[in-house]
């Protein structure tokens, strides 16, 4: 009797046996590689944007922005750059991109420019960043922002050095005592920290990176990509109630 239970029990599991091995084989094999695959890539897409978290650029809001700020404060769109005085990406944007997104959307009342420190690079970064906070106390962070990335000269290679920084705030023709002091007392660089950190938690690990209405673009990329996310922000903004 043990022998037909074991007999029965055996002719039971070949069906599944074969099916496995048919299903396994050729075509079938395909099937599984390709549906184990998307799952893959379907976990990290999901893993991804569960390390997303916005709450970097909702400490921004602490973070007055005052003076760093290019366009109409009522825009439908809004573009957060994270940018790094030694970075090369970010001058390359700087010197051409910027000015045709300024042209076609900033200039029309279409975008608000908003700039960031991402200091990240070294030392250099930091206390470049803390001087243009020192230049915009007169008014002139845009111009002295310009002329940073105008000196850029590689990574903490001495571009940046507190005696150049101050050179430049006298080219400019800024008050050089009251920017000396400024940038002597260090008192702009918790500014420039709080600005890095915020990044670092908002997902930001390369410069520049963009928000745009929330949407995270990375890289100095073309104008016509970034006229793609801009276009697409605005009609969203147009249809929202």
């Amino acid at each position: 009797m043990a022998r037909n239970k074991r007999t029965r029990s055996k002719r039971q599991a070949q069906p599944l046996s074969r099916w496995l091995r048919r299903f396994t084989r050729g075509p079938g094999l395909l099937v599984v590689v390709v549906v184990a695959a998307a799952a893959a890539v379907g976990v990290l897409i999901f893993l991804g944007m569960a390390t997303q978290d916005d709450k970097g650029i909702k400490r921004l809001e602490g973070i007055s922005a005052l003076g760093r700020t290019r366009g109409e404060s009522n825009a439908p769109v809004t573009m957060i750059e994270f940018g790094d005085y030694q970075c090369p990406s970010c001058k390359r944007f700087e010197e051409t991109i910027a000015a045709q997104v300024e042209e076609t959307y900033i200039a029309t009342g279409r975008v608000r420019l908003e700039f960031r420190n991402m200091a990240f690079l070294g030392d250099e970064s930091i206390i470049a960043a803390a001087a243009a906070e020192c230049a915009n106390e007169q008014d002139a962070f845009w111009p002295y922002h310009d002329k940073l990335f105008e000196q850029q000269r590689g990574e903490n290679s001495g571009a940046f050095s507190f005696d150049r920084l101050k050179s430049f705030a006298g080219d400019l023709g800024l008050d050089q005592p009251s920017f000396d002091e400024c940038l002597d007392s260090t008192r702009t660089q918790q500014l420039v920290f709080d600005e890095t950190e915020a990044g670092r938690e908002a997902g930001v690990d390369s410069t520049p990176t963009f928000f745009i209405n929330g949407q995270v673009v990375k890289g100095a990329k073309s104008f016509s990509e970034f006229q793609d996310v801009i276009e697409e922000k605005l009609a969203q903004a147009s249809v929202t109630p």
